[in-house]
């Protein structure tokens, strides 16, 4: 099912680049601190779903080890999620420099919670209640188009960045060659007259 899913998303995504690729305003510096609130929010409303899992009665019906360890490791993903993001919103309400590499890290840590989040509904879904696990999916989806424009924004941005160095490098360059080829300063005009 999920496979057909991502089948259709990808298929709509290749029809939409071939019916004419829209041009997106980029994202403003509110819209991003919108953004990272709102995921921190979905962080924050998915953290009590996941105290009510209980892993260790899992092992005592027969599932893997690697539950106890996945649920472990989501409770602090998503801990770190609500203060990563919200440190992002707030460096950008400061006016603070950008931080491209923290909100890169924080993307990745997104992604990652939610691939093994689905790996831990699989748990939910055979060992506890499979409509838990529905609750917890639905409200950790709700972030996925956040997600998915925060990446965009962040592609572009570094894109941005990577066409600025290169112009700055390609300066360099020049720079570095028109002193090249200049002639050297005669050895008499350095010294100090005494």
């Amino acid at each position: 099912m999920r496979l057909l899913l991502v089948a259709l998303v990808l298929s709509a995504g290749a029809w939409a680049q071939q019916v004419g690729p829209q041009q997106a305003l980029p994202m403003t510096d509110e819209e991003v601190a919108a953004v990272f609130n709102r995921l921190s929010q979905g962080a924050v409303r998915i953290e009590p779903m996941l105290d009510q899992l209980h892993p260790t009665d899992w092992i005592a019906k027969g599932a893997p080890d690697t539950y106890l360890a996945q649920w472990n490791s989501m409770r602090e993903q998503f801990r770190a999620i609500q203060s990563e993001m919200l440190d992002l919103a707030q460096g950008i309400r400061n006016q603070a420099p950008e931080r491209l590499t923290e909100s890169m890290k924080a993307l990745f840590r997104m992604q990652s919670a939610q691939f093994t989040l689905g790996s831990l509904m699989g748990g939910v879904r055979k060992y506890q209640n499979p409509a838990l696990a529905d609750v917890i999916e639905s409200v950790a989806a709700e972030g996925t188009g956040d997600i998915d424009r925060l990446e965009k924004h962040l592609v572009e941005l570094a894109d941005e960045k990577e066409q600025q160095y290169t112009v700055v490098d390609h300066e360099a360059q020049r720079c570095r060659a028109t002193l090249s080829r200049q002639p050297a300063a005669p050895a008499g005009t350095n010294r100090k007259s005494q």
